[in-house]
């Protein structure tokens, strides 16, 4: 193994390591040609830490669960996930060396320097096609791409990063209870070290809760201006709107979906046109309905009966491109659960807009 510093950055030379770019501190010289040469000194280093990580018995991996909602924490034991929910985990290392070591990742190391090990009620899951042609591949390929290096201190625990499910196994889920273990290797014939288990639960996405008769919205300026008697209100394009959700009804309403882009939907008019909503919020619609993985969910909160609440606002540059001055009619409605029934419409605020 040698290391070479080409145009300042560093880079390894393709030998099938995975694990680090070292010589940091070296002492060697630049060629004409600004290759590093490392000395022998540094050369012997090099293959000192490399056969320490093929063997590396003193590391230990530590998994957990991801934070997906603001009231449960990382846990080895996490609530259970809805069958279509996306499942992203954290795993750490800590090392117990009696010296400061140096790990690399590089663009294209996860599927070479990462397994998981899910079973299915005590069955292994087989990766999907996707993930086994990118293993193939991995396994068949030098490390490539960018290379980032960082230093590990002995007993300091260190994250390695988070890991989507979605990424190595169909989807969805099927329903049912699930282990999960990781394991990874820091050269590319070295030893595998394996991670403690997490086990979670996986259940089918409960049917949503209709929205009842009695439920309305009610859109708002946040700061009126003065309005003259008989005339449109006045409105800026980054000006606020808020959405009062007036429940009365004599049932909860739940609300777990709090993503704009997916639980929300202005619909603008002018001179009886609808108004598209910019490219990007286009895009960001359509991937969320497509995935609703992307969606972004809290645990479930109630709407109480007989109230009125103002949870978010929103300002039409956060919709739509540029829009010429004018008079403009817009309505609104929400869905608060994943696939739940959309609201009936606001009433229509009538504006004019100006610059």
């Amino acid at each position: 193994m040698f290391v070479i510093l080409k145009n300042l950055k560093l880079i390894i030379a393709p030998i099938g390591t995975l694990c680090f770019a070292l010589t940091a501190f070296g002492q060697g010289s630049v060629d004409e040609n600004g290759v590093y040469r490392p000395t022998e000194q540094e050369i012997a280093n090099n293959k000192r830490l490399l056969e320490l990580w093929k063997h590396p018995t003193f590391v230990t991996l530590r998994l957990i669960s991801a934070r997906r909602v603001t009231t449960e924490e990382p846990s080895t034991t996490p609530a259970p996930y809805n069958s279509d929910e996306r499942m992203v985990f954290q795993l750490f290392i800590t090392q117990n060396s009696t010296e400061t070591l140096p790990i690399t990742s590089s663009a294209g190391s996860l599927y070479r320097g990462y397994r998981p090990n899910l079973l299915l009620d005590g069955d292994e899951v087989r990766f999907s096609s996707e993930a086994q042609r990118n293993i193939e591949e991995a396994a068949r390929g030098r490390t490539s791409g960018s290379v980032s290096s960082r230093f590990v201190e002995p007993g300091q625990e260190r994250s390695l990063g988070q890991f989507s499910l979605d990424d190595w196994y169909d989807w969805p889920l099927k329903p049912g209870h699930y282990q999960l273990t990781f394991k990874r290797r820091f050269a590319f014939d070295g030893d595998w070290v394996e991670s403690n288990p997490v086990t979670f639960d996986v259940v089918p996405r409960k049917p949503p809760t209709p929205v009842p008769a009695g439920f309305s919205l009610q859109l708002v300026i946040e700061r009126p201006k003065e309005q003259v008697k008989g005339q449109p209100y006045h409105l800026g394009y980054d000006d606020g709107l808020a959405v009062d959700l007036v429940n009365d009804s004599d049932q909860r309403v739940p609300v777990s979906v709090v993503d704009k882009y997916y639980g929300h939907r202005p619909q603008l008019t002018k001179d009886g046109s609808v108004i598209p909503y910019s490219d990007e919020v286009t895009k960001l619609i359509e991937s969320k309905e497509k995935d609703t993985r992307l969606v972004e969910v809290v645990n479930p909160f109630f709407l109480d009966p007989k109230t009125t609440q103002r949870l978010d606002g929103f300002s039409l540059k956060q919709w739509y491109g540029p829009l010429a001055p004018g008079i403009y009619h817009l309505t609104y409605r929400r869905r608060f659960e994943i696939g739940g029934q959309w609201t009936s419409d606001s009433p229509e605020l009538v504006f004019e807009l100006s610059h």
